[in-house]
């Protein structure tokens, strides 16, 4: 009987050592959601797409394309294709599709000045994309491009004083929030300060959650700050936003604004190798979000044309208000990034 209860005990220590290895990934819990990273490389001018297993702490390969323009892109995990911006003979950036089970490759877009910020919907029908117009410099609107039907449908096409900043799509709740402002404010800051000789001041941003069918369904706050980033939560109750303390400023914050009361609660302040914060994103448990980052000398002005020591994707914990990383770049720059489920 003793020998027995001897080996069960034996047992159950052996099941709770392993169900700690199986269950337990550097004492954090990992979003299952795995992760499409864009990195560019300064010397060799190459973007390469990757898609990271986080679980099994794993980088894969997916594409890699040379090209002298900025490009975002976003990966359908069901058809094995990604989707990117690329320029074209004409000088304009219009949207592709790469087959990667063939590595065919074909244009989908021709009627844009430019293409980025692409994202996909849940259903990986529809894709979502900030566009400039023909014959268009400054006006950004959100554009779509169903899959399966070829159309293209541009959000407030009329309104010629509205630019999107930014927008992120959330697949929890099939909506988007954008960040937009007023072209014509924007000029008439930047004129004042050149005329001044006085800082440029944060254009006044307007933030929207719309549906995917381009209605506008609640303005959620104005804001004044150098907004680099935003992301609605996953049950729609609040949205976080990053922004710069200056325009040539490296030091970022991350704050989180309740819809219903409106309450601001700080986050997260930019700190050591975290400068620069951009592209946050909440993760599908709304248990905390994940950022990109620049290591960077904090002492200094920033410069966009300076290369960062090593670009940081990472992952705020709210419950232990920690910060972990997920994903560097060495000498090169992560561009943006994209999840199966955020």
């Amino acid at each position: 009987m003793k020998r027995f209860l001897f080996i069960l005990i034996i047992i159950i220590m052996i099941c709770i050592v392993f169900s700690k290895k199986i269950f337990s990934i550097d004492d954090h819990n990992a979003s299952e959601s795995k992760l499409y990273i864009n990195v560019f490389d300064p010397k060799s001018l190459k973007f390469t797409f990757y898609q990271f297993d986080q679980l099994q702490n794993k980088s894969k390969f997916l594409l890699s394309k040379e090209t002298g323009d900025y490009t975002a892109f976003t990966y359908s995990e069901g058809n094995n294709k990604l989707y990117f911006a690329d320029g074209i003979t004409d000088h304009t950036i219009q949207l592709f599709e790469n087959d990667l089970n063939t590595n065919q490759m074909k244009q989908l877009t021709t009627v844009f000045n430019n293409v980025d910020f692409i994202q996909i919907d849940k259903d990986q029908k529809i894709i979502f994309m900030r566009v400039l117009l023909r014959d268009a410099f400054r006006n950004f609107h959100i554009a779509t491009y169903n899959l399966q039907t070829k159309k293209i449908q541009i959000w407030e096409e009329e309104n010629n004083d509205r630019s999107v900043l930014d927008f992120n799509y959330n697949p929890n709740n099939n909506q988007l929030i954008v960040v937009s402002f007023s072209e014509n404010e924007d000029q008439k800051k930047l004129t004042e300060a050149n005329k001044n000789q006085t800082k440029l001041q944060p254009t006044k941003y307007s933030l929207d959650i719309y549906d995917i069918e381009g209605q506008k369904k609640k303005h959620i706050a104005d804001v004044e700050r150098f907004i680099s980033g935003a992301s609605l939560a996953p049950d729609a109750s609040s949205v976080i936003i990053s922004y710069d303390e200056a325009v040539d400023s490296p030091i970022s914050h991350v704050v989180e604004i309740d819809i219903q009361s409106k309450k601001v609660k700080t986050l997260l302040d930019s700190a050591g190798i975290y400068s620069k914060i951009r592209s946050v994103k909440f993760d599908e448990n709304k248990d905390g979000f994940y950022f990109l980052s620049s290591i960077i000398d904090e002492n200094k002005r920033y410069s966009i044309l300076e290369m960062p020591k090593e670009s940081v994707l990472s992952y705020y914990d709210f419950k232990k208000s920690k910060v972990r990383n997920v994903w560097r770049a060495e000498k090169s720059v992560i561009v943006n990034y994209s999840a199966e489920h955020f």
